[in-house]
């Protein structure tokens, strides 16, 4: 009997010092802290503005509005979980100032709990009220052709994709790098910063899910992206991906509905980036945005199936 009584309250030990250890990591992702923003878009040269805003649940949002051509159509650039908008700024200079040059407007803006903007992260969760509150910010600007693409990367692809049921401004969403299982997502972070725990993998994950529903008190960790994709129509939706594609990203391609593209690269946004593979990054989403949200609301470019 002792043995037993010894067994279970060992085993009590190690599961609430497993449970512990993975509160304390999942709060340190909820609060990835404020990263330093070293770069803006003056000291690109590049005209903007500083806009603060508010999410729909009452967090203050900070992003910057590059000045385009006055009746030009707005992109708007979600960044990826532990970055902010002057990273974004840096790895897709090329795209922003090449856009910006045919006269769009682009807009970058901290998600919470990220950059210069309040309260903290969701891991996805939460920030698309972050993104419809950037497109809520922009519509105030007359000089801005009510007409939006949206770049969303990694934790910015999955907000992007969520925020978009019934708002016409939107013509286009970019998804780089999205994802649709969060709590695997960071039980891989979590196993890659301590790889002795390789084996527990499948468990982790379940255990994951479990605390970031407790933390964000959230009633699913579940996305739904699946059923929402098709809700998405009829914006055009470009996937961006590195090779090989995984089976969870092709079953969202599969499930949006046309106009719809899948463009494999090199690396993406997500990534590294560097030399040839920024080059060609930057050309090839130019071009999508191009041919999905025109400069000119008279350039016809696509003909929405019905």
């Amino acid at each position: 009997m002792k043995k037993v009584v010894f067994f279970l309250l060992a085993a009590l030990i190690i599961l609430a010092g497993i449970e512990y250890f993975l509160y304390t990591n999942l709060t340190r992702f909820i609060r990835p802290g404020h990263s330093e923003e070293k770069v803006d878009p003056k000291s690109m040269l590049l005209s903007s503005n500083d806009i603060n805003f508010r999410s729909e649940d009452g967090v203050d949002l900070h992003g910057w509005l590059i000045q385009g051509k006055p009746g030009s159509p707005a992109i708007i650039i979600a960044h990826k979980y532990d970055s902010n908008r002057s990273a974004m700024l840096l790895t897709l200079e090329g795209l922003i100032t090449a856009l910006n040059k045919h006269g769009y407007y682009i807009f970058l803006f901290d998600f919470r709990g990220h950059g210069e903007s309040g309260g903290k992260s969701a891991l996805g969760y939460k920030e698309f009220e972050d993104v419809g509150a950037a497109v809520k910010a922009l519509s105030k600007y007359t000089q801005i052709s009510h007409r939006f693409g949206v770049l969303g990367v990694g934790m910015g692809a999955i907000a992007s994709a969520k925020a978009f049921n019934s708002v016409e401004e939107v013509k286009c969403v970019l998804l780089d790098s999205i994802y649709d299982n969060v709590p695997a997502k960071y039980a891989d972070d979590i196993i890659q910063e301590w790889p002795i725990l390789s084996f527990s993998r499948p468990v982790m994950a379940i255990a994951v899910g479990f605390n970031i529903k407790q933390i964000l008190r959230i009633p699913s960790t579940d996305l739904n992206l699946p059923v929402q994709m098709p809700r998405l129509y009829p914006r055009a939706v470009v996937f961006i991906e590195k090779d090989p594609l995984s089976d969870r990203v092709r079953a969202l391609y599969e499930a949006a509905r046309e106009p719809k593209e899948l463009l494999i690269l090199n690396d993406t946004a997500a990534g590294e980036l560097i030399g040839p593979d920024r080059e060609n990054y930057n050309t090839e989403v130019e071009q999508k945005i191009r041919k999905y949200l025109p400069i000119s609301n008279n350039e016809r470019t696509l003909d929405i199936p019905k």
